[in-house]
């Protein structure tokens, strides 16, 4: 069973849904370097502290001299003037050396191009094809790196390393904003291509071997609900055995577009989702459940294949693994829809790539498969102390995510206390606009780990995986300090790190209510809406060979 580099929610939205116009105008990197340089010219006089909400503040300090003591009038007479030391002069690194080719060129390549090379997510908002290209968005890239907006890479370094590490090091941002400053200059003919050194944001070429949307799509939403879930059937049309090698989701409308999960359907199981699209007259069928509605008793199987969520990359399978494709067998996409206002009709594409003739001669015994376990904490956000609103009631919050989703999803919060050991009254303090969360979980899918991800929505704070906490084995998995909802990335460890049956896996979780670009009302709970929250990571594996 296989979901890549992600297990429920990811793949990607735009590689630079924050970067509206990376050569945005001058006057903004002028506007940014004069701040800088008005930082620099202060001098602090206070240590400071982090509050809660990670913000830094000065911490209050007030400093009385003693009053000195009252001395005779001493005889008039020329005194030397006190020595005064000076203060060190600041660290500085001088970086005038740094050149296009030999410093920018490389690090576009490495972090930039792989999204805004022609054709890929982020190439609406900046296309960067050429040295020219980064010329003339030079005063745009500084903007953008350093504030550390671009390129995205939300694991600390207190994570592994990671495959594809995106991010940009202190000097690298260094010799970006000195490039910049100095106009942006380049030693390399204006025509020399950016060539992306990551595997590119959407699939393409040999890998876009079946290229489908919905079979009864475009998708256009019927109700008045905000957040609705969509289960939308895809049609591969193979007509012999196949094995997909890799797999992407390409969202149509990334406004509503809240995630996707994907999952294989036999053919077997089709009379039943025949039956549900013909209860329902627009395209799919409304399934808050998914796929765990069908019955497989009598035969057929479903195997969840992957998923999207803003921010991720497509998938493609380590060299000898694969899935296995019938000819009768089709995918389900559940789509959750998030409407804030507009309603445009979705046509969204899911991507597959088949192993070629080389593939499946160099794996003439079948391809390996990848496996893959949740690994869920519980989700409990009480309100703001004094908060009176009806919602702040944890049952009448629990009566409405029963009543939106109904009975299956409403199980899920109480589910999680008891599966994680908690209660509702270890969160009751949390009422600060802050909560948190730690589950500790036997691990199910022993292996090398291929994979790891977390998943919150937009209250979320920070996420991280430990493996077997406190103990002297303990390891983190993946670290996200400052969760972002745009950006949500399978990672793939570059060394090799090996999970057991007795090994535990602890998810720690954070949130904090001001976070989400809109009024958090009532007691937040798991569920399935933009507006509730969840706790969720996963961890794929492979066999230890």
């Amino acid at each position: 069973m296989w979901l890549g580099l992600i297990t429920l929610f990811v793949v990607i939205v735009g590689c630079s849904s924050a970067v509206d116009q990376a050569g945005e105008s001058q006057q903004q990197a002028d506007e940014v370097a004069s701040a800088r340089a008005a930082e620099e010219a202060e001098v602090a006089t206070a240590d400071e502290t982090v509050d809660d909400d990670g913000d830094n503040e000065p911490e209050p300090t007030t400093t009385t001299a003693p009053e000195p003591e009252a001395e005779p009038e001493p005889e008039p007479e020329v005194e030397a003037e006190p020595e005064v030391e000076s203060e060190p002069e600041a660290m500085t690194v001088d970086f005038s050396d740094t050149e296009y080719s030999t410093h920018i060129h490389p690090i576009l390549e490495r972090s930039c191009a792989s999204c805004h090379a022609p054709g890929q997510a982020g190439s609406d908002h900046f296309e960067l094809d050429t040295a020219g290209d980064a010329q003339a968005a030079a005063a745009g890239i500084q903007l953008f790196t350093d504030s550390r907006t671009m390129p995205p890479w939300p694991a600390s370094q207190l994570s592994p390393k990671f495959v594809g590490d995106q991010s940009l090091s202190d000097e690298e941002v260094a010799r970006i904003r000195t490039w910049a400053e100095a106009g942006g200059e380049i030693d390399v003919d204006p025509t020399m291509p950016v060539e992306p050194t990551q595997p590119p944001s959407f699939l393409e070429g040999e890998d876009r071997d079946i290229v489908m949307t919905a079979h009864d799509g475009p998708y256009e939403h019927q109700t008045d609900i905000v957040d609705e879930y969509r289960c939308l059937v895809f049609e591969p049309g193979n007509e012999k055995l196949e094995f997909i090698t890799a797999a992407g989701f390409e969202p149509d409308q990334t406004e509503i577009a809240h995630h996707a999960i994907v999952t294989l359907v036999s053919g077997e199981l089709r009379d039943q989702v025949t039956a549900l699209e013909a209860q329902d007259p627009a395209a799919g069928w409304s399934c808050y459940g998914g796929v765990r509605t069908l019955d497989t008793s009598a035969g057929g199987s479903v195997q969840r294949l992957n998923g999207w969520a803003p921010g991720g990359q497509p998938q493609r399978l380590p060299e000898g693994y694969a899935i296995a494709l019938q000819p009768d067998d089709f995918v389900v996409v559940q789509m959750h829809y998030h409407y804030d206002g507009a309603t445009p009709a979705d046509n969204s594409r899911y991507i597959l790539g088949l192993a070629s003739d080389e593939d499946l001669a160099a794996n003439p015994d079948g391809f390996k498969v990848l496996t893959n376990n949740r690994y869920l904490g519980p989700a409990e956000i009480p309100c703001y102390e004094g908060d009176t609103h009806p919602l702040c009631d944890r049952d009448a919050a629990l009566q409405r995510v029963r009543d939106l989703y109904g009975g299956f999803v409403g199980a899920f919060p109480n589910f999680f206390l008891n599966q994680c050991g908690a209660t509702v009254e270890d969160f009751a303090h949390m009422t600060d606009g802050n909560a948190s969360s730690t589950c500790d979980l036997p691990v199910t899918n022993p292996g090398r780990i291929h994979s790891v991800n977390g998943h919150m929505h937009e209250l979320g704070k920070s996420i991280r995986l430990t493996l077997n906490p406190d103990t002297p084995e303990e390891r983190i998995l993946l670290d996200i300090p400052d969760w972002d909802f745009e950006w949500q990335f399978g990672y793939e460890p570059v060394e090799d790190i090996i999970i057991d049956s007795d090994d535990i896996i602890r998810v720690d979780c954070s949130w904090n209510r001001e976070r989400a670009p809109y009024e958090a009302v009532g007691y937040i709970l798991w569920s399935d809406g933009t507006g509730d929250e969840m706790c969720f990571s996963g961890v794929t594996t492979r066999p230890v060979e």
